[in-house]
């Protein structure tokens, strides 16, 4: 609290100016991450936050005029990089559509398989497919191409990308994972077995999983050679 003047508050006064230095000074904790384009894990970072009640404490003990260092509380990442590590290790499924489509649906899925690739899930946190992807829209790069709308063919931005949402679907129903979200297409699509479809569309249909394991899973995916894959790592369930 060296620079902060406290004296000849009442004791109200400065359990308030410790709160708001509390607020203003804390740091989260950061949980190790893998980076989407490289695929290294990065470790995490610790945070921390100012003890309010163990600082307003050693104000009040303090001699006049002395400067003081806050109570800190340090706040350590829940997971570790090697439990990436290990998850890594392990495959808990794979599945993979044929891609079939113009340059357009092609780019769109090339787009989408990116957004979800090295993706970390960690234990009991929900997955949604429209907030990992983000919008399909032409300032992020998506194209008009085939979608299929209440039942009809049209054309929008982001045409092909319900073939990635459908392939990963299926990859967490092979991993045991929790469906929490999905949304069949209102009629059948040639690239999965019928019933085993998923639609999205940002803002109203999502894909939504939960990782109901003990430990992170890893979301592993691409377009290789006429082959949309989704690949989902992890350590599985234990006894």
């Amino acid at each position: 609290m060296a620079g902060e003047n406290f004296g000849g508050l009442l004791p109200a006064e400065v359990r308030a100016a410790v709160e708001e230095l509390a607020i203003r000074y804390q740091k989260l904790a950061q949980e190790p991450y893998i980076d989407k384009k490289t695929g290294e894990i990065i470790k995490g970072e610790k945070g921390y936050v100012i003890d309010v009640e163990g600082s307003v404490k050693k104000i009040f003990a303090a001699g006049e005029g002395q400067s003081l260092e806050p109570v800190i509380t340090v706040i350590y990442p829940r997971y570790t990089a090697e439990s990436l590590q290990n998850a890594e290790n392990n495959s808990l499924s794979y599945y993979y559509t044929w891609f079939r489509g113009s340059y357009e649906r092609y780019t769109n899925i090339s787009l989408a398989v990116a957004g979800i690739n090295n993706t970390v899930v960690w234990p009991s946190e929900v997955f949604s497919f429209n907030d990992v992807v983000g919008p399909r829209t032409p300032e992020r790069g998506y194209l008009p191409a085939p979608v299929i709308l209440m039942g009809a063919s049209n054309f929008d931005y982001g045409g092909g990308v319900c073939q990635v949402a459908s392939t990963l679907y299926n990859a967490v129903l092979e991993a045991g994972l929790e469906i929490v979200e999905r949304h069949p297409h209102s009629k059948r699509v040639s690239y999965v077995p019928a019933g085993k479809d998923a639609t999205v569309d940002y803002g109203n249909l999502d894909l939504k999983f939960a990782n109901n394991s003990q430990g992170p899973i890893i979301i592993k995916s691409g377009l290789t050679k006429g082959k949309v894959w989704v690949q989902i790592m992890g350590e599985g369930f234990k006894n």
